[in-house]
C-alpha cells in the first residue's frame, strides 16, 4: 500500500485540527485551552492510499514544529479562514512552501461565513503571492463542506 505524508498547516484557530478529526475521525492531539500545542496526527486510507496527516500548530512561536514536520512530506493542506483572509503567518507558510518548492493543496475554511465578493478577494491574493498550488477547494471544516473534492484529490495525488 503506497504511503502518503501530508502536513496541514495553517495560522492560529483556522480550522485545521477540526479538519482532521471530521475529514479522518480520531486523531491523537494535545491541546491547551482548545488550542494546539503539539502536532496532531491521524491516518485514513483513501483508494488504497495510506494517508498519514500531520496537523501543525499555528501561532508563530512554533516554527520549529512546522519545520520538523516538513521533513519527508509529499504534500501539504494549507487551511486558510475565509473570515480573516491571510494574514502574515499564512503569507510566510506559503512562502516557505514556494521557495522549497513543496506542493500543496489549499482548503478556504469557513467558507460559511463570508459573502462570495470576501472569499473572491482571498483567492485573488493567493494568486498574486504564488500560484503553484495543485488545488484550491472551498469548505467548512465544522460542517463537512469540501470533504468529499479533498478526499477526490487525495485519491489521485501523483507523488
Amino acid at each position: 500500500m503506497k504511503e502518503i505524508k501530508i502536513v496541514v498547516m495553517g495560522s492560529e484557530d483556522v480550522g485545521k485540527t477540526t479538519l482532521m478529526e471530521n475529514l479522518i475521525g480520531n486523531i491523537g492531539k494535545v491541546e491547551h485551552n482548545g488550542t494546539t500545542v503539539a502536532i496532531d496526527y491521524g491516518n485514513t486510507v483513501i483508494n488504497g492510499r495510506k494517508l498519514h496527516l500531520f496537523g501543525t500548530p499555528g501561532q508563530e512561536r512554533f516554527e520549529f514544529m512546522r519545520e520538523l514536520a516538513l521533513n519527508g512530506v509529499d504534500f501539504v493542506l494549507l487551511v486558510l479562514d475565509a473570515a480573516a483572509g491571510l494574514n502574515e503567518l499564512d503569507k510566510k507558510i506559503i512562502d516557505k512552501l514556494c521557495s522549497k518548492r513543496i506542493p500543496y493543496i489549499i482548503f478556504i475554511n469557513k467558507i460559511d461565513i463570508v459573502d462570495k465578493k470576501k472569499l473572491e478577494e482571498l483567492k485573488k491574493e493567493i494568486e498574486v503571492l504564488c500560484n503553484n498550488y495543485y488545488h484550491i477547494v472551498e469548505g467548512s471544516a465544522l460542517k463537512n463542506k469540501g470533504f468529499d473534492e479533498l478526499k477526490n484529490i487525495f485519491a489521485n495525488l501523483d507523488v
